[in-house]
């Protein structure tokens, strides 16, 4: 039987959202291979390797490493490992305690309970069992004191996730000194060829057939500027178009109106998790043709009264540069920065 009238072109929702992890990861053979390598330690007791996972927004980082791990679970099912996104859980107890939770432990009452004494049990935790620590959008810490803590779990998998190389240039010597020891690996921006075979392979599993042509998604990958979670979202709003008036097939003109549409959505996405100091610093630049990092520094304590540190405001506003909310011009005192 076929799809009802209801569903002509999507036939799976979820393989078309940017967050779906394939059961296979097109390209990046590099890249897994390395992390695999330096995690592959755990299965045998003995310490893995520290990294940095660093690329632009959309380059794989984060689905591969969720990847590599599930695919070492299936050689040691007693291997656990939890995730944490920086951009949500920024500050030292939040961290731990999530962690704590996302590993199963969920005896630690959330009030009253010392960040020590969570840091204490993630510790015991950490030294007796096989487990991987994957803490995304690192550049978010607020405190460097987190970092220190997790370089001395030497029995766990650490896995850092950043925009930026340099994301621990700005952090306090005592971590710099603990972290020189990690391996860092690069994603880059996906080429054109990569970009088309990653839809190809959403399209096999996410749309109905001939729902779009090979020369379509090409176009979308031309259009997405190496960005795979862009693509991707372009892809799923054109279809989702399409299905609204009930079409066999995706046209042209839906594509072309899918790709700032998902754009607009991604950054919207991406101003709704910044947090307090970020809204605020954004907020001043949008209300400026062009501002001086001097002058932002000065009406951002304005409005504040917890201000943090320009070391940590340098950090924030590189985040929100790499996810193309402003752009900065110029170094050092000099630095100005204006609204995308």
């Amino acid at each position: 039987m076929g799809p009802s009238s209801e569903n002509q072109i999507i036939a799976d929702r979820k393989v078309l959202t940017a967050d779906y992890l394939p059961n296979k990861m097109v390209h990046r053979d590099s890249e897994r291979k390395q992390i695999a390598s330096n995690l592959e330690p755990i299965l045998e007791g003995k310490s893995p390797i520290d990294m940095l996972v660093y690329g632009d927004p959309g380059t794989g980082k984060t689905a591969m490493s969720r990847y590599v791990i599930e695919e070492l679970r299936k050689h040691e099912p007693q291997l656990k490992y939890a995730y944490i996104n920086c951009f949500k859980h920024s500050t030292k107890f939040d961290i731990f305690y999530t962690l704590l939770n996302n590993l199963g432990h969920k005896m630690v009452h959330r009030q009253g309970t010392p960040t020590d004494e969570i840091v204490q049990k993630l510790e015991e935790i950490a030294s007796k069992n096989k487990i991987v620590l994957v803490i995304d959008e690192v550049d978010q810490l607020t405190e460097d004191e987190v970092l220190y803590e997790l370089s001395r779990f030497t029995r766990a998998g650490l896995i850092m996730i950043a925009n930026q190389q340099t994301v621990f240039h700005d952090v306090d010597t005592r971590v710099r000194s603990r972290l020189s020891g990690r391996d860092e690996i690069r994603f880059k921006k996906y080429t054109e060829n990569e970009l088309n075979d990653i839809l190809l392979d959403r399209r096999e599993y996410g749309l109905r057939k001939n729902a779009i042509s090979k020369q379509q998604i090409r176009k979308i990958a031309v259009k997405s500027n190496g960005d795979a979670r862009r693509a991707i979202n372009t892809l799923r709003i054109a279809a989702q178009k399409a299905e609204q008036k009930k079409q066999k097939e995706i046209s042209q003109k839906q594509i072309k109106t899918a790709k700032p549409e998902a754009i607009k959505k991604q950054k919207q996405k991406t101003v709704e998790k910044l947090n307090n100091h970020q809204k605020i610093l954004l907020e001043i630049i949008q209300n400026d043709n062009r501002i001086s990092s001097t002058t932002l520094y000065e009406e951002y304590r304005a409005q504040t009264e917890k201000s943090k540190s320009k070391r940590t405001l340098r950090r924030y506003l590189n985040k929100m540069e790499n996810y193309n909310l402003i752009k900065s011009y110029g170094k050092g005192k000099g630095t100005a920065y204006e609204k995308l």
